[in-house]
């Protein structure tokens, strides 16, 4: 039996999943900061959440088939990213949701 917690690969998602909210609460926070200021980036930020979600979504079943085809050639280094990617898209994926139910 381990005496581990989490395994290398486990902490790596969970990093990349709290990596991808914090940073897009962050830029979405910023903007909605400058847009109380006055300053406007964007006309409507429920837009930009909106796309920014169905292009995430997208490059999501993008990489889940990238990953499926490393695993038949047996490249465990281009998986791993691959899922350390698919981990941020899917912290910025909670977010912009967050961020579309409130804006």
């Amino acid at each position: 039996m381990k005496n581990g917690i989490m395994n290398k690969s486990d902490v790596r998602g969970f990093v990349g999943l709290f990596l991808g909210l914090t940073s897009y609460s962050i830029f979405m926070f910023y903007l909605l900061a400058k847009r109380s200021k006055g300053i406007n980036y964007f006309d409507d930020l429920y837009s930009v959440n909106k796309f920014v979600v169905y292009f995430l979504v997208f490059l999501q079943f993008i990489l889940l088939r990238q990953a499926k085809k490393y695993a038949k050639q047996n490249k465990i280094s281009s998986i791993s990213f691959l899922w350390g990617v698919g981990a941020f898209i899917g912290g910025i994926l909670l977010a912009s949701f967050f961020f579309t139910i409130t804006l």
